[in-house]
């Protein structure tokens, strides 16, 4: 019985893992997603130039997600 719940217990770990890895990977593909469009628009943009504007995006969606 107690290895029964050990098991379990790595099992669900294990999972939550794997749910907090998929989150940074879909986070990283929307960030290149974002930079790419941006690089598309500005094409003679800096990288900093570049950056500076994705992050503006993502704090704009954000503080927009929140007055929704």
């Amino acid at each position: 019985m107690e290895l029964s719940r050990s098991r379990l217990k790595l099992e669900r770990g294990n999972l939550a893992e794997e749910r907090v890895n998929l989150a940074i990977d879909i986070t990283d593909v929307c960030v290149r997603v974002c930079a790419d469009a941006v690089k598309d628009r500005y094409p003679a943009a800096k990288e900093e130039e570049i950056l500076e504007r994705v992050r503006k995006r993502i704090v704009y969606g954000r503080r927009r997600e929140r007055e929704v």
